[in-house]
């Protein structure tokens, strides 16, 4: 029963390590390694791709480097000579040619040197062959080659295109492929260098119709397997008419980088007097592009179609419709060609434009402008010409990619307006590539007059005078001056002094001014006095009236013999007799010439609510100002 089972076992190994497939692993000593090929079916000697993967899978370091070896013997320089710890590995990848001998064999063996320790503890060196086997299959050719004509009616000078489209649809590859043509269409054999299996690869021939048919026929030769193969195209003509309907093709440019867009425009011109109807436009690479078009008679219709740019291709549309008629009626545009440029040398540059003022005072002006050409694409590029209205200012033989460059340029502005500045380059597909710059507005106004500025007075140039010392003078004069000084301040004391008693006699003046008006407004403050003339007798009457009328005085009984009592002097009386003596005597002193016994003097003791009468100064004043 062990024994069977060891049998199964390695039976089991065997078989894994046997098997074929595109990876395989081995374990030797305390390396496992694994080896991976591209393919493993080949139907003849081909470069494949192998990768290998060298692992210490033992416990303790490698003692010394490993090193590769191709099937030839020679050394993987790419792999190096690693030492490996335990647990790491070495991974290398490259391309290997099978030969003949090895497809024969079935099988690749690449080479291993190490070293690793023996039982004793000593180092030894030790080499192993390992590989991976390969299936060599028999060659399959299967090779289909199409022809397409381009228009199969042409006009004279209309564009003829013949395509041959060849196909390997075996599992070699095809190379040395020649396409020999009639000398109708070229006088030229057409190449292709390969066609790999699975693969499609076309070849396209161009003429010009002229004044009678066209025959195409082709004998295309290639090489598969190892052997030479033949293919034959039987003949075609393609026929000389009048075609009243026409077909231009047109691209909005040449190119682009890959998933850019292209526009193509397709013009269909009716020149005849009938209609076309039912128009289908188709095309190789498109297939139907458009279906159901009519075109009335001399009229022209436009259409438009956007395709992607994913890699160089010819486009040529063919047109096929009908009359009213129903005769069928054929056309084509002339061959397109859109190429795709790597994204990696998309050109792109940014401009930008600055000016030393925004405005001009006077017409024709002068402008500095300074314009700045930044590459920011990742190549360099050549001859960009920056212009303005449509005139060329200054040529960059080269910018660097990422690099800045700058000009300044005074241009004459005949007008206010916008300015733009255009940076034009020249790409891959001889393209005119334009980049504008910012917008500049540049306006003009009308300048403010100049201030007159002030005159520039020049001071005189100062005159210096020696002032007088008194060197050399006598005695006495120091003498005077001493006595001068004290003059002065004498006279300065005394000057000092005048001014104060000035001060008091003026404030004195003041004064006596103010008591002299104080005495007469006390003598103008009575109401009525008059001591020259007796009052009037209205007046005389009134003060009467305003006396109280004596009241009758009660007596009690047994003294009728008494007396009537005397009145008690009344106070204020007497206060006003006193004060008629005092005016008195003040009239006598003021007028001390007149009669003493003409000058009656009346005392009249007036009542508050006495209207004020004129006073004997005020009259006599008024009396003296009437004389």
């Amino acid at each position: 029963m062990k024994q069977r089972l060891i049998v199964c076992l390695v039976i089991i190994m065997t078989a894994l390590l046997c098997a074929t497939g595109v990876a395989g692993a081995n374990s030797y000593d305390n390396y496992n390694i694994a080896m991976e090929l591209s393919a493993t079916k080949l139907t003849e000697p081909k470069e494949i791709t192998v990768s290998i993967k060298v692992t210490n899978v033992g416990e303790t370091d490698m003692p010394g480097p490993v090193t590769l070896y191709y099937p030839n013997g020679k050394q993987v320089e790419e792999f190096g000579a690693p030492t490996l710890t335990a647990g790491s590995s070495k991974t290398w990848s490259g391309t290997w040619k099978v030969t003949q001998t090895q497809l024969e064999n079935g099988k690749i063996t690449f080479k291993l040197k190490y070293s690793l320790y023996n039982d004793a503890g000593e180092t030894i060196n030790k080499t192993l062959n390992f590989g991976h086997e390969i299936e060599y299959t028999g060659a399959v050719t299967n090779v289909e080659i199409n022809r397409t004509i381009t228009p199969t009616t042409a006009r004279k000078g209309q564009e003829v295109t013949v395509t041959y489209d060849v196909i390997n649809a075996g599992n070699v590859d095809i190379s040395n492929v020649t396409i020999k043509e009639h000398a109708n269409i070229s006088g030229k054999n057409g190449k292709i260098d390969s066609v790999k299996a699975g693969e499609k690869a076309s070849y396209s021939f161009t003429t010009t119709m002229g004044s009678k048919d066209l025959t195409s026929q082709a004998t295309i030769t290639y090489r598969a397997g190892g052997k030479e193969l033949t293919d034959k195209k039987a003949a075609a003509t393609i026929k000389y008419g009048e075609i009243k309907l026409t077909a231009d093709l047109t691209a909005d440019k040449k190119g682009g980088a890959v998933g850019d867009t292209v526009k193509l425009t397709l013009k269909l011109k009716n020149a005849g007097t009938v209609d076309f109807k039912n128009i289908t436009v188709s095309d190789a690479t498109l297939g139907e592009v458009f279906t159901g078009q009519a075109v009335a008679a001399g009229q022209t219709l436009t259409l438009e179609k956007d395709v992607p740019v994913n890699a160089t291709v010819d486009y040529q549309f063919s047109v096929k419709g009908e009359d009213a008629d129903g005769t069928a009626v054929e056309t084509a545009s002339e061959r397109l060609t859109v190429t795709a440029v790597d994204p990696s040398q998309v050109i792109m540059l940014t401009t930008e434009a600055s000016a030393n003022t925004e405005v001009v005072y006077s017409l024709p002006g002068t402008v500095a402008f300074t314009v700045k050409v930044t590459n920011a694409s990742t190549i360099d590029v050549e001859n960009v010409t920056v212009s303005a209205t449509g005139v060329d200012l200054y040529t960059f033989p080269k910018i660097l990619a990422g690099e800045t460059r700058e000009f300044t340029r005074d241009v004459h502005v005949s007008m206010a307006g916008q300015y733009r500045f255009d940076a034009r380059v020249r790409n891959q597909l001889n393209e005119t590539l334009t980049f504008q710059s910012n917008i500049i507005r540049i306006s003009h106004e009308l300048p403010t007059p100049e201030p007159t500025s002030a005159p520039i007075v020049t001071p005189p140039k100062p005159v210096y005078e020696q002032v007088p010392t008194t060197d050399g003078l006598p005695e006495y004069v120091g003498t005077l001056q001493s006595v001068l000084d004290v003059l002065y301040k004498v006279f300065l004391v005394l000057g000092v002094i005048s001014l104060a008693l000035l001060l008091v006699g003026v404030v004195r003046r003041i004064q006596a001014n103010v008591q002299s008006a104080k005495a007469q407004d006390h003598l103008e403050r009575g109401t009525y006095r008059d001591y020259t003339h007796p009052a009037p007798k209205a007046r005389q009457e009134k003060k009467a009236d305003s006396q109280p009328e004596p009241q009758p005085v009660t007596r009690p009984i047994g003294e009728d013999n008494e007396g009537p009592a005397l009145p008690e002097a009344d106070e204020a009386s007497t206060e006003y007799a006193e004060d008629g003596e005092l005016m008195a005597e003040t009239l006598r002193k003021l007028y001390p010439n007149e009669n003493k016994a003409d000058v009656p003097v009346t005392v009249e003791i007036q009542q508050e609510d006495a209207p004020a009468e004129e006073s004997l100064l005020t009259r006599r004043r008024r009396q003296h100002l009437q004389e």
